[in-house]
């Protein structure tokens, strides 16, 4: 079996993996104390039963007694090069030891939002207490007690994902800081061990015939190919290159013939983003009468009211979005260039060129509704042209999908922080950093509507556009599923029809 991937994995450690081709990998070669069905549920994995407190707040979870690591060739001989020897059985310390590592600032674990409703994590991630405070503790072997800080609805998916698989301590500390990043390097406890690697092109897991857990594994191997051409992905998929993949652009799903089955998404929303880096567009005046100027139904058969999606938890119905009003956008930017010291500005709007007619449509808008004062101009790049000038911050505005990595609303909602690897407006705001803390240590749709107020009422973002993912699978393929994004894509059940 086979799957592309946006990008070769960088290495095969589940607390810090963060890439798609990462976390397929981890979801794969790991078993975490739950796993994500067909449905996006939680379901038991290396937990067997567990029980929570009347306050919700103290968990125990019991584990299988008869889950080890499987340890490959290499691995193997890596272990005995060191004259050392590693305990084979999965146990609660294991799973006490990848949480706490995941929570220590060292790590830098990119989902360590997951994990910080345990009690002192806060406290330990910022390093003023130890990690012997966390509110996690091996009771047995088989035994594991976490404490939260507050109770939380999403803890249980939190021990679903790679930020909280096992880690066994003393292969960890042998392999002195390359833990994950060769073969060598890596156990895995899961249906599947990572068995090749070729550098800048593929990835391959096969088989762990030693499993001993509950979802064993029917393919003999799974192979992920990088490559973020959507238009090459439809073919190989047509020609039975590739047995599933997420596709985001409408035009490569056009593209695929009726051998396929589709699962359709809505997680992603187009937007019109602002470089806030560049000291012009700083002015909230200027942005907001940019966006008030547009009429989106001009402009898109789906007009999206809010900036997250509606797969997202905690998303809502409630229109946030700033209405067309043309009056009040004239007034805005007369105040705006005042304020400038300018009497013309022209505005570039970069995009590919699936989003060429809808930059183009602004523009006028623009044009139309504002006059000869403000030039709109707009720049068509290809994919990865358009990636490297977002990244690198070499525009002033620009047509983006904004797409949804999980069903959490904290990790959309996070693309706007002021210090996130992944805020690519460069916007920075105290004010917005307090709400959106407060919604992260304590989630709920009305915390996540003010985070979404804050942003579209500062013209921070403009939604444009619903749009779907696209999740497909060759017809000549059963079994293999995706849980809400395109990094929980599960293989174990996947076998030829």
């Amino acid at each position: 079996m086979s799957c592309p991937i946006n990008e070769m994995p960088q290495h095969f450690d589940p607390q810090i993996a963060k890439s798609q081709g990462e976390k397929i990998v981890a979801v794969n070669t790991y078993d975490g104390l739950f796993k994500l069905n067909e449905n996006g549920q939680i379901q038991n994995c290396a937990v067997k039963d567990y029980k929570v407190s009347a306050d919700g707040l103290v968990y125990t979870f019991y584990l299988h007694d008869n889950l080890e690591y499987y340890i490959s060739k290499t691995t193997k001989s890596f272990i005995e090069d060191q004259e050392a020897q590693i305990d084979v059985k999965v146990t609660a310390q294991d799973f006490a030891f990848g949480i706490t590592r995941a929570i220590l600032p060292e790590t830098n674990a990119p989902d360590y939002d997951l994990l910080s409703t345990i009690k002192n994590a806060e406290s330990v991630h910022n390093g003023s207490i130890a990690a012997s405070s966390l509110g996690v503790r091996v009771v047995d072997n088989y035994t594991l007690e976490i404490t939260l800080e507050r109770k939380s609805d999403e803890f249980l998916f939190a021990l679903s994902q790679p930020v909280s698989y096992p880690c066994d301590e003393t292969f960890f500390n042998l392999t002195a800081g390359r833990y994950g990043l060769e073969r060598k390097y890596t156990l895995s406890n899961g249906a599947f061990y990572l068995s090749d690697i070729v550098e800048n092109e593929s990835v391959r897991f096969s088989n762990n015939t030693e499993y001993k857990g509950q979802f064993k594994a029917t393919p003999t191997s799974v192979r992920l190919y990088v490559n973020s051409n959507q238009t090459e992905i439809s073919k190989k998929i047509n020609k039975g290159d590739y047995s599933v993949s997420f596709l985001t652009s409408k035009d490569a799903v056009g593209e695929l013939n009726r051998k396929v089955v589709k699962s359709d998404f809505q997680n992603t929303t187009t937007a019109l983003m602002f470089n806030m880096s560049n000291e012009t567009m700083q002015n909230n005046n200027l942005r907001t009468g940019l966006i008030e100027s547009v009429t989106l139904s001009n402009i898109t058969e789906n007009p999206a009211n809010n900036l997250v999606p509606s797969v997202v938890k905690y998303s809502t119905d409630k229109s946030l979005a700033l209405a067309t009003n043309i009056d009040s956008a004239r007034e805005k930017l007369k105040t705006a260039f005042n304020e400038l010291k300018i009497d013309k500005l022209t505005i570039d709007v970069l995009c590919t060129a699936e989003n060429e007619s809808v930059a183009k449509n602004i523009v006028s808008c623009w044009q139309t509704n504002i006059g000869v004062e403000l030039n709109g101009t707009v720049t068509v790049v290809e994919q990865k042209d358009f990636d490297s000038k977002i990244k690198s911050g070499s525009y002033t505005a620009a047509i983006y999908p904004l797409t949804v990595n999980s069903n959490r609303a904290v990790d959309f909602l996070g693309m706007f922080k002021s210090d996130s690897d992944t805020n690519i407006s460069r916007y920075t705001s105290e004010e917005y950093d307090r709400i959106y803390n407060d919604f992260r240590l304590s989630p709920s749709e009305a915390k996540a509507t003010d985070c979404q107020t804050y942003l579209l009422k500062n013209a921070v973002v403009m939604p444009i556009a619903d749009e779907n993912s696209v999740f497909v699978i060759s017809k000549d393929i059963s079994g293999v599923y995706c849980a809400f994004d395109s990094a929980n894509i599960y293989f174990y059940k996947g076998q030829m029809k």
